[in-house]
């Protein structure tokens, strides 16, 4: 836990700086910085001051607060990859990745953007991907939380499902606090095969 609480953190801090601090760069290639002769060169200043003057900044060199909610909401998403390719570990992910690729995570994606747009832009910044998958054979991918009501907004789980004449099924699905998270809302099953799956994370 220790650990996701610091990557929020550290990817908190870059979304809200990206490109709200810039060090002005004032060496010349040719001044000589051992004699403490450091001026701005003659373009270098008209440059500077020119855009202290010119107002006619174009939107792409600023970065809008809707594009740093993007970035914020897409590092989420890839977050939510990791945790799906943690919980299933190496042995289960060889086998069943292009299923993974073609169908489990692109509705997970679908899922996440729509209760991204449900919450609102303002709401979704205080989001985070929280608690880590449960190993063995507990169902837990993560919980998406919302630090600022201090509630799970959904929880994402995978169980395993034996069919009798077919075999194993993963089942990946999500709850919503609505119904204290009881109804299993479909992402996609995932055939593994007739014989017994291992452990989660193994």
């Amino acid at each position: 836990m220790k650990l996701w609480m610091k990557k929020i953190t550290v990817l908190l801090v870059t979304v809200l700086t990206l490109g709200l601090y810039v060090p002005p760069i004032y060496l010349d290639a040719e001044s000589d910085v051992d004699k403490g002769e450091v001026e701005p060169g003659e373009d270098q200043s008209k440059q500077l001051e020119q855009g202290v003057e010119d107002s006619s900044i174009s939107k792409a060199d600023v970065i809008v607060p809707e594009e740093t909610n993007h970035l914020y909401l897409q590092e989420l998403n890839n977050l939510a990859r990791e945790q799906v390719l943690m919980k299933l570990g190496n042995k289960i992910t060889t086998k069943i990745n292009v299923d993974l690729d073609r169908v489990v995570l692109p509705n997970l994606e679908v899922v996440l953007d729509h209760l991204y747009e449900k919450i609102g832009e303002e709401e979704s910044q205080f989001l985070m991907i929280a608690e880590e998958p449960s190993s063995g054979y507990g169902e837990r991918i993560f919980n998406l939380h919302n630090i600022k009501e201090k509630q799970d907004v959904a929880r994402f789980h995978v169980n395993r499902v034996r069919k009798p004449q077919d075999g194993y099924y993963f089942q990946f699905h999500y709850h919503l606090p609505n119904d204290q998270y009881e109804e299993h809302l479909p992402l996609a099953d995932i055939y593994w095969g007739k014989d017994t799956p291992p452990k989660w994370m193994s």
